[in-house]
C-alpha cells in the first residue's frame, strides 16, 4: 500500500517496551507505523515519565520531535536538553544517556525498522523476541 494513515487515537496507544529483556516502567511507546506498512521505518509517540533514565547505544537512526516536557541527552562529554518544538537526531551507534526530571512526550521516527532491529539484537545475544511493546 503506497499510502497509509493511522488516526491519532490509535497512534497514541502507548505500551511499555521490553528491550532485550528489560522493561522500563517509565517509558511508554507506540509503533504507529511499522512493518509491514513500512519496510524501512518506524514512527510513533513516546512518553517518558518523570525520573526516566537510560544509558544506551542507539541501534537505529532516530529523529525525535518534542511536543511537551524536556529530555536531557549526554554523549561524548556533551549535554543538551530538548524541549517543546525541538527536533533531535540521534545517529545509529551513538552511546548516550537520556534523562528527564519532568517527563516528556515526543513523536519519533527510526530507520531502519525499530522492532526488527531490536529482535535481531536479541537473537544475536541469545534472547528471543524481546523488543515487543506491551500495553
Amino acid at each position: 500500500m503506497p499510502c497509509y494513515i493511522v488516526r491519532e487515537e490509535e497512534a497514541k496507544k502507548l505500551g511499555h517496551v521490553n528491550l532485550l529483556g528489560k522493561v522500563n516502567e517509565k517509558a511508554h511507546l507506540s509503533q504507529a507505523i511499522k512493518s509491514p506498512a513500512s519496510g524501512n521505518m518506524t514512527a510513533g509517540y513516546i512518553r517518558l515519565d518523570p525520573g526516566y533514565f537510560r544509558e544506551v547505544e542507539s541501534p537505529v537512526d532516530e529523529i525525535d520531535f518534542f511536543i511537551e516536557g524536556t529530555l536531557t541527552y549526554s554523549f561524548d562529554g556533551q549535554t543538551f536538553t530538548a524541549q517543546k518544538g525541538d527536533i533531535v537526531f540521534v545517529k545509529k551507534g551513538t552511546k548516550a544517556r537520556f534523562s528527564t526530571d519532568e517527563g516528556c512526550f515526543a513523536f519519533y521516527v527510526t530507520y531502519p525498522l525499530f522492532q526488527e532491529t531490536i529482535d535481531a539484537l536479541a537473537k544475536k545475544i541469545g534472547g528471543g523476541r524481546d523488543g515487543e511493546t506491551r500495553g
